[in-house]
Parts: structure tokens; C-alpha cells; sequence
């Protein structure tokens, strides 16, 4: 039976007959994402709801582990929170965690870009508590504390 099928490049391709698709999923250019539709037909599927072809597809390890990423940054934002800059610090930590929840649903594209975003704000987090820090040093804040502290002890 011939297929209309929608290709990597999002181009509708047809009509293409079951062992074309069957070579396609052998070569990877299909996958079990893949939209296919009857040629007279307008409901499209995906190939892996097409029983033509679900045994071609590649079987998913069903007790594999879920997708993860390498570095989400959380305790970096957690410490940048605590140490350098709350704002950029609290916003580190959500995007760590967004790139958690991304991870587990899958989504490695939208965990990478979360996990990136809360890269960038550590590292605002800690420039900013540097300037801080150093301007705290040199601005003479530093020595009237002390001076106050001296004032205060007994001798």
C-alpha cells in the first residue's frame, strides 16, 4: 500500500510503498516519529502506530536510564546564591532545576539551554559578588568598620 511520508527535512515525500519506508528506518533517515499517511487518505500517524512497519523500528531498552545531562549547575547556583549574588543566584537555581525536569521528560535540547542559562548566571552571580567585594575593600567601608569595632572593645 502506498504512503505519503513527511521526511527530516519536513518535505512530504510519495507515494512511497512499506519496503521503501522499511530501507528508510534501516538507513535512519525514518524514525518511530516519523509521519506517514495513506496516499487517499488525510489522517497522518506515526510510524510506529503503522503495523506495517513497527517491527522495523528499533526497540527502546524499556528499563534503560532516562536522558541526562552532564553539568546542570545546581550546586554552583545554590553556593553563588549563598555567597556572591541572591537575584542571579535564586535564578541559577531555577534553571538548574528546569534542566532536571527538562532531562527527565527527554527534552536534551531544552536541558542543555536551561542547564546554559543557569552557566551564565553563576558566573554573573560571581562577578557581581567580586565587584562587590572589591569595592567593599576600597571604597574605606572596610576600614571604618573597623574602626568602629576597635572603638567598641575594651582595652
Amino acid at each position: 500500500m502506498p504512503y505519503r511520508i513527511i521526511g527530516v527535512d519536513l518535505r512530504e515525500y510519495g507515494p512511497v510503498e512499506t519496503e521503501e519506508i522499511r530501507e528508510w528506518i534501516h538507513e535512519g533517515r525514518a524514525d518511530a516519529n516519523t509521519l506517514v499517511c495513506d496516499v487517499d487518505d488525510k489522517q497522518w500517524v506515526k510510524l510506529c502506530d503503522l503495523m506495517e512497519v513497527v517491527d522495523a523500528l528499533p526497540q527502546k531498552p524499556t528499563d534503560g536510564p532516562q536522558a541526562t545531562i552532564r553539568i546542570n549547575y545546581l550546586v554552583a547556583a545554590i553556593l553563588c546564591t549563598l555567597f556572591c549574588c541572591l537575584p542571579f543566584g535564586i535564578a541559577g537555581i531555577l534553571f538548574a532545576a528546569q534542566a532536571n525536569s527538562k532531562a527527565k521528560q527527554g527534552d536534551i535540547h531544552g536541558a542543555t539551554a536551561a542547564a546554559s542559562k543557569a552557566k551564565l548566571m553563576c558566573i554573573l552571580s560571581f562577578v557581581l559578588g567580586l565587584i562587590s567585594l572589591m569595592w567593599f575593600f576600597s571604597s574605606g567601608e572596610f576600614n571604618r568598620i573597623l574602626q568602629e569595632m576597635q572603638e567598641t572593645l575594651p582595652r
